[in-house]
């Protein structure tokens, strides 16, 4: 028997140990890898806590990120512009707008651990941690592999464009994933989107945005 605790972070090193043949590295529940066209990440959700009739219960679950290149070089500008120091690829973070299309329902739902109450000491269910780790294989592996699909050339493009409804957010993703590609008819059409949106948002135009981006990369390209 084991503490909720220790039972965590067993099955936080578990998920890492699991990540590796897929090439992601780290420590401290968020597991990277860097490729060609960003940097993907696997991570440990947020663990929350709660307590019903004395008993505590741990629930838990898998994040998943992608970082394409052009949106961690613009983020890299806007903190520059703000007086902020650079970041690495390795820790770059974002858009997160589509990581979780497509992963099946089930493999969302966070995991919970929860106290024995016919034991003393506040030990986990054994059947708790048996089942989490039957589920962790396939699990990792579907976010693993979402994660690194969205760094393939244009994928986490085309995905926000096949958004039925994009918002503010969106399309400030597209405008700065085309920049990456110079000026052109698509940079423009996206750009009117995007100053639609702000506009019918009442967004502020702040001198570090998509917009100043996108002009100053187009002029240097």
């Amino acid at each position: 028997m084991v503490g909720l605790d220790p039972a965590l972070r067993r099955l936080t090193r578990d998920v890492g140990k699991l990540l590796q043949p897929y090439g992601f590295r780290g420590s401290e529940a968020r597991w990277t890898q860097v490729a060609a066209g960003g940097v993907a990440s696997v991570g440990r959700g947020r663990v929350q806590r709660s307590w019903t009739d004395g008993q505590q219960e741990v629930r838990f679950g898998l994040e998943v990120n992608a970082t394409p290149t052009a949106w961690w070089e613009f983020g890299d500008w806007c903190r520059q512009r703000l007086g902020g120091p650079p970041t690495t690829l390795a820790d770059a973070t974002g858009p997160g707008l589509v990581e979780l299309r497509g992963i099946p329902a089930e493999c969302t739902e966070p995991w919970s651990l929860r106290v024995d109450p016919t034991v003393d000491g506040q030990q986990v269910r054994q059947s708790d941690i048996e089942a989490l780790r039957a589920e962790l294989p396939r699990r990792v592996h579907v976010y693993a592999r979402r994660a690194l699909r969205l760094l393939e050339p244009d994928r986490y493009l085309d995905e926000l464009l096949a958004d039925p409804d994009p918002g503010l957010r969106t399309w400030e993703a597209v405008v700065v994933l085309l920049a990456e590609r110079g000026p052109g008819d698509r940079l423009d059409e996206a750009l009117a989107r995007y100053e639609t949106c702000l506009r019918a948002e009442d967004a502020q135009l702040a001198p570090v945005n998509a917009l100043a981006y996108v002009r100053d990369r187009v002029a240097t390209a």
